[in-house]
Parts: C-alpha cells; sequence; structure tokens
C-alpha cells in the first residue's frame, strides 16, 4: 500500500470513529446547550477551566523537562515558576470545581479515599500495580 493511501484509510478511519457531535457542528451546538442548562449557565466557565487546566498542566511539564533534560538549573528562580504554573494549576482547578458545583475538599476528600483504597497499609506498594496491570 503506497503512502497516499495509507493515510487515507487512515483519516476514513479516524472520521468513522468519531461522534457526531465532534463532527457535526449543529449538534454541538445543541450539545452545548444541554450542557449549559445542566451546568446551571457554567458550560463556558467549565470549558475554559478545562482547556486552562491542561494547558498550566502541560506548562509545568514543560519547566520539568527542561530542568530534566535540557539542564536548566533548579534554582530560586527556577522553584518561583514552578510556584507560579502551579498556581495557575490550582486556579483552573477551583475554577473547574465551581463549574461543576462541587466543593474542592470533597474532591480532595474522595482522593484520600480513593489512595487509601489503593493503598491501604498507608504507604505506595509495587504491588498495586501489578494488580491495576491485572484489571
Amino acid at each position: 500500500m503506497e503512502v497516499k493511501e495509507y493515510f487515507e484509510n487512515y483519516t476514513r478511519f479516524v472520521d468513522s470513529v468519531t461522534s457526531e457531535s465532534s463532527r457535526n457542528d449543529t449538534l454541538y451546538a445543541e450539545r452545548m446547550k444541554q450542557l449549559s442548562k445542566l451546568l446551571n449557565g457554567n458550560y463556558a466557565r467549565l470549558d475554559h477551566a478545562v482547556t486552562g487546566l491542561a494547558g498550566e498542566s502541560g506548562e509545568v511539564a514543560d519547566l520539568w523537562k527542561k530542568v530534566k533534560f535540557m539542564s536548566l538549573e533548579y534554582n530560586d528562580e527556577t522553584k518561583d515558576k514552578f510556584i507560579k504554573e502551579l498556581g495557575d494549576v490550582c486556579w483552573y482547578l477551583f475554577q473547574t470545581a465551581y463549574a461543576l458545583n462541587i466543593p474542592v475538599n470533597e474532591i480532595i476528600d474522595e482522593n484520600i479515599r480513593k489512595l487509601q483504597k489503593r493503598h491501604p497499609e498507608g504507604h505506595f506498594s509495587p504491588e498495586y500495580l501489578q494488580h491495576k496491570k491485572a484489571e
């Protein structure tokens, strides 16, 4: 199979496994209206917050990449950059929680319960990873 045909086939495959509302602006707009109603008018806030979380998390990861692989010195200035980027992550986390009407302490409490269930001995255990692979 030639390269052009390969990519054309893959493009058709990608389109075939894409949801209707992802391919159709009218259906997408209808879904946005439904979600906005469910979110008490907070669709735009949630959309902004979720994309912001992704972007700011990427900035934290990029900064770490530069420290780890590109010899950026980890010093007070770099630490300050981490603080600023993590602050942005925090801001978007709170925006997301606000849009979903979820108290942030509920998110933290649920995370604690999840991790306690995952690590009942109170510390990380490699056995968890083996169990997770089997799931």
